[in-house]
């Protein structure tokens, strides 16, 4: 009898064929192999005693047709998404970042685009500008492991106040883009960190000695769910 691997996830999207036992029908031996997202699937197998007698052919067509509407079912629930962007640790929402404006990198705009599973938009927010020297585009971008939140930096497309890297994040609750600097005071550099489930820390302007200090900051830390 071939063993039976149930349900398996693996690091590749190719599912690994059972190993088949003697004198049995292991060309069956790996069914059906369902995408989950990128980085997983999952695999179906069953034993050679699972298979009906070659000579049931009523039992062989009802089998393989259930098989057939089982890859397919998989195969609906697939996330469609036809842009480049960073999909949600969940795997159910993609944000969609496309260069706009009148300018090629570093100097060019965004648009934000947050897509469901069917690739439909739930929201959007545009830094294009008429002159395409006074919107902004997305610098680092990254979800929070809970998945509710999508932050990201931005530097002007002028060149204009380079030291401001003016933060935003979606919120998947209330499908609104909402800017962190309103919670924090302006935030001075590119990078920032985030820790589970949904917390950022950020470089904001101004020391203990120095209010005005654009070059040094000091460190902020907020928690997006506690952000009204």
């Amino acid at each position: 009898m071939g063993r039976v691997m149930v349900a398996g996830r693996n690091r590749s999207s190719e599912c690994r064929i059972c190993e088949p036992g003697n004198k049995t029908r292991s060309v069956l031996a790996a069914i059906s192999a369902r995408r989950l997202g990128p980085s997983s699937a999952i695999c179906y197998c069953l034993p050679a005693s699972a298979l009906p007698s070659s000579g049931s052919k009523l039992c062989m067509r009802v089998f393989f047709s259930l098989l057939i509407a089982a890859s397919l079912l998989g195969c609906a629930h697939q996330p469609q998404w036809k842009c480049a962007g960073v999909t949600s640790p969940d795997q159910k929402l993609r944000a969609c970042v496309s260069s706009v404006g009148k300018h090629g990198p570093p100097f060019n705009e965004s648009r934000i685009e947050i897509h469901d599973v069917n690739d439909h938009v739930l929201a959007f927010k545009d830094f294009r500008s008429p002159d395409g020297e006074h919107g902004r585009n997305v610098q680092k971008n990254e979800w929070t492991s809970d998945s509710q939140f999508y932050v990201f930096s931005t530097a002007s497309s002028g060149g204009h106040s380079p030291w401001h890297w003016q933060t935003y994040f979606y919120d998947r609750r209330t499908n609104t883009f909402k800017e962190v600097d309103d919670f924090t005071g302006p935030i001075i550099k590119r990078g920032f960190t985030l820790s589970a489930p949904d917390w950022i820390e950020v470089t904001v302007q101004g020391t203990k000695s120095d209010p005005t200090d654009i070059v040094t900051g000091h460190k902020v830390k907020r928690q997006f769910s506690a952000l009204h």
